[in-house]
């Protein structure tokens, strides 16, 4: 169960046909539709798209498993009968694909949905859709984070540079005031000295 788990998960969510980069038919929504869908590929020959329409097939019954077990149900029986019926035709269609590893892959998804009952493999793609869920919830709490992280150092970079532009303005009024009072003591300096000489020279006239 395990292994067919691995496989329902790895087959979901592919939107090209294995190995051709083709785009795959989407699995009808309605389970009355999939024997059409089946057949028409089947007739066709067209083995890589039947391997794909199983993917697409799990795809959909993730989507109906949460809000709608019961179509979910419908949905797999209907493609297990189908892919019963016609296991012989399928099996030596499926055996035809060039790529030896996608045809035995083929192979091992399309018997397992076929043999397992359906309440249990209703189970695994249920336990594929929480996996997926989880996933996907990772990933938005990853990117969130990622966004705080970007607003933080912003945040931060703004406030250092605000600092800095504070330090900036006060250290050059520092300087001015600074500046300022250098130039008043030197005014002050130079009028003690200009009334010392003048009262010195008053002194001397006084004395002759």
């Amino acid at each position: 169960m395990a292994v067919v788990a691995i496989m329902l998960t790895s087959c979901l969510g592919k939107t090209e046909t294995p190995g051709t980069g083709d785009p795959q038919a989407e699995a009808p929504n309605e389970a009355k539709d999939l024997p059409a869908a089946f057949g028409e590929l089947l007739k066709s020959g067209n083995a890589e798209g039947l391997f794909a329409l199983v993917g697409s097939v799990q795809e959909k019954a993730v989507s109906f498993i949460k809000e709608n077990p019961a179509k979910a149900k419908e949905y797999l029986e209907t493609a297990q009968t189908f892919l019963k019926e016609n296991a012989a035709k399928i099996s030596e269609l499926v055996g035809s694909i060039s790529d030896s590893d996608m045809a035995g892959r083929a192979q091992e998804l399309i018997k397992s949905v076929s043999e397992q009952p359906v309440d249990q493999l209703l189970g695994l793609v249920g336990i594929a859709s929480d996996q997926i869920g989880e996933a996907q919830d990772a990933a938005a709490d990853a990117a969130e984070g990622a966004k705080e992280t970007v607003e933080g150092a912003v945040e931060g970079a703004k406030q250092a540079a605000s600092d800095a532009v504070e330090g900036a303005k006060q250290a050059a009024s520092d300087a001015a005031n600074n500046a300022v009072e250098g130039a008043k003591g030197a005014v002050n300096d130079a009028v003690n000295k200009a009334a010392d000489a003048a009262q010195g020279a008053v002194n001397d006239l006084l004395k002759k």
